[in-house]
């Protein structure tokens, strides 16, 4: 509480600060020295709050997608070095291959610069999503200060400092991984402000420098594509002095836009990744086998309900709201209904308004968030996610201009002295406040995947997702834990929530790789070989299962099912080299040496550099008595380990 209230009264100081410090509304003036002045403090003040609320990020490590995009990604730990390789591969190359991947470079090329300086330090990535945040903010007060004709700069700051607070950013900000977000958002309003500019003076670089500001806004994310709406109200309706230079403008996005199109088409279809038919249920609910058309668009109408209580209560903050978090549902639903009335009334409101008056900021307001919100909605385009708190990373500005306007109309539009009447005050500190005091206390919970997942499992018990990972990391933690007693737990824990996710979904078949794995190291064979067979029968290709129930077959002394699974195996996978071991093992437990030899020999032809290969061939002469090749082959095993 003393944090909170110290955030409070600091708050309200600078606020009114700056509120003490402005001249007169009607001396803000395009030409003004002291117009200029003001806006560099707020713009100083934004950044400043921005810091206060994203600060203790600075203590989180990695976490969620972080290990895709950058602890676990080669091309990105190859620093400087890896940019070209980025720029002309998949967005998740680096790490696996993903038949229905997407093409966001810029973030990537970020990461690689990043790690030449600071390697996998954790802090100085989540500085620059700090920074980057604090960019956003700052660069959305500045546009809407020209959106406005420069003369509504307390609506311009209001909205940014909500945006700034507003909780259900915590997920674009504190997830390191989210910098395609900020990147995406902080290149798309530098180029509407750059565009701004351009339509005032007509400088043609102006121009071209908002065009490749357009473009590397969709290197960073492709959900900018929006803006293919976006541009053309703002400048043939709010800044509209010029038609010609409007046009330009808009024509500018769309040459942006498809160059885009063609570098994405280009890269994912070389690379064979442009299969939106991959997406999975695991990925997206709304994907289920056998859900009707009717009802799919009703649960997409509910979570579009569920996305307008975020923006207005953001609370419970959920990292993932894949299968079954949300259940799918009906047009009788009375919330399916709600959401269906409450949208259909923005929607009458923001068409009546706009035909009132062209730059009325509340019909703006709404047409920003229904067209940025467009791409989520799982109702024209399936995407791969269900719903998810990054998505209203663009269309929390709408909420943030409506509530703005809503704020300064209500103080009779008096500029920014408005900020020092007690009504505004003991409205707009609250609520900075509350949200800001929510956002940073949720930051702590992206610290690490055990707590992030561990957190909102509890809030989230029928997520499959969440359950596996949860477990998954769990059972990651179990192998590196050296105290008995907590492994022990570890691996209890693990088995638990991989079985609650296959209890949610029966289909989700990675669960049972590693479910099978994690009984093995419980000695629980029976249960181990059951899993990874389910496994196999499941993806006959899925190496990780077929070495799992070998190593069981081997625990067990199976060892005729296991040449046979080997044998099997290497016909389906020929470059296996864990199947050439472990046929050695067992044959030579049956004690058929030639053979255990003659597969050993076979897989160092594969991969000379398996170190199991030689510690197996000279256990075997060994056994055989042919101690003179079992010491070569001893000896070969030893100067590999060194």
């Amino acid at each position: 509480m003393a944090a909170v209230s110290a955030i409070a009264y600091n708050m309200a100081k600078n606020i009114h600060k700056a509120a003490t410090a402005a001249p007169p509304v009607n001396t803000i003036t395009p030409k003004s020295t002291s117009g200029s002045a003001m806006r560099i403090k707020l713009c100083l003040l934004l950044a400043v709050v921005a810091f206060i609320v994203y600060g203790n990020t600075l203590k989180n490590e990695f976490a969620v997608d972080d290990t895709v995009m950058l602890t676990n990604n080669e091309y990105v730990q190859m620093g400087l070095q890896g940019i070209p390789k980025l720029l002309v591969t998949p967005h998740q190359a680096g790490h696996w291959r993903n038949d229905n991947d997407e093409y966001r470079p810029l973030s990537l090329v970020l990461f690689a610069a990043e790690y030449q300086l600071w390697e996998l330090s954790p802090t100085g990535y989540h500085f620059m999503n700090i920074l980057l945040f604090a960019g956003c903010v700052v660069l959305l007060f500045l546009f809407l200060y020209e959106l406005f004709d420069r003369k509504k700069i307390v609506v311009a700051f209001i909205a940014a400092l909500l945006f700034a607070v507003h909780p259900i950013h915590t997920e674009v900000v504190a997830n390191i991984k989210s910098s395609d977000e900020l990147l995406s958002f902080l290149l798309a309003f530098t180029g509407l402000l750059v565009c701004t500019k351009y339509v005032r003076t007509g400088s043609v670089l102006q121009l071209m420098a908002a065009i490749l500001c357009f473009f590397l806004a969709h290197l960073a994310k492709e959900s900018v594509v929006t803006f293919i709406a976006v541009v053309p109200v703002v400048f043939y309706f709010f800044i509209n002095s010029n038609k010609k230079r409007s046009l330009h403008v808009s024509l500018g996005f769309v040459v942006a836009a498809a160059l885009f199109v063609i570098a994405r088409y280009a890269v994912l279809s070389y690379w064979h990744v442009n299969n939106v038919a991959q997406i999975t249920l695991i990925e997206n609910a709304l994907r289920a086998p056998g859900l009707s058309a009717a009802s799919r668009i009703a649960t997409a109408v509910l979570m579009m309900g569920m996305y307008l209580k975020l923006l207005f209560i953001p609370y419970p903050l959920i990292s993932d709201y894949s299968f079954s978090t949300i259940p799918f549902t009906h047009f009788s639903d009375p919330l399916v209904l709600l959401s269906f009335a409450l949208y259909t009334t923005l929607a009458v409101v923001c068409i009546t308004r706009f035909r009132k008056d062209r730059r009325d900021p509340y019909a703006f307001a709404i047409f920003f968030f229904f067209v940025t919100i467009a791409l989520f909605t799982n109702i024209f385009i399936p995407i791969k996610a269900t719903m998810g708190e990054r998505f209203l990373f663009y269309p929390s500005v709408g909420l943030c201009i409506a509530a703005a306007a809503l704020i300064a109309r209500w103080a009779g539009d008096a500029g920014m002295n408005i900020l020092k009447q007690a009504k505004i005050l003991a409205v707009l500190v609250p609520v900075c406040v509350l949200w800001g005091g929510m956002a940073i206390a949720r930051n702590p919970d992206w610290k690490d995947n055990n707590t992030i997942y561990g957190t909102d499992v509890i809030k989230a018990p029928g997520n499959a997702h969440l359950n596996y990972f949860y477990g998954y990391d769990q059972f990651s933690r179990y192998h590196k834990e050296q105290n008995p007693a907590e492994r022990q737990r570890l691996l209890s824990s693990a088995i638990e929530y991989f079985r609650n996710a296959l209890a949610i979904y029966p289909g989700y078949n990675f669960v049972l790789a590693d479910l099978g794995a994690a009984y093995f190291c419980n000695k629980q064979y029976d249960s181990a070989e059951h899993y990874d067979k389910k496994m196999v029968k499941a993806d006959p290709k899925y190496d990780l299962a077929r070495n799992n129930l070998s190593g069981v077959y081997l625990n067990t002394k199976k060892y005729r099912e296991d040449i046979d699974l080997c044998k099997e195996t290497i016909t389906v996978l020929p470059h296996n080299v864990n199947s050439y071991a472990d046929m050695g093992l067992s044959y030579k437990a049956l004690g058929i040496y030639d053979s255990a030899i003659y597969y050993l020999r076979m897989g160092m032809a594969i991969e000379p550099k398996f170190i199991g290969f030689y510690q197996v061939m000279s256990n075997v002469y060994y056994t055989m008595g042919k101690t003179d090749s079992a010491d070569i082959y001893a000896a070969l095993s030893k100067r590999m380990e060194q």
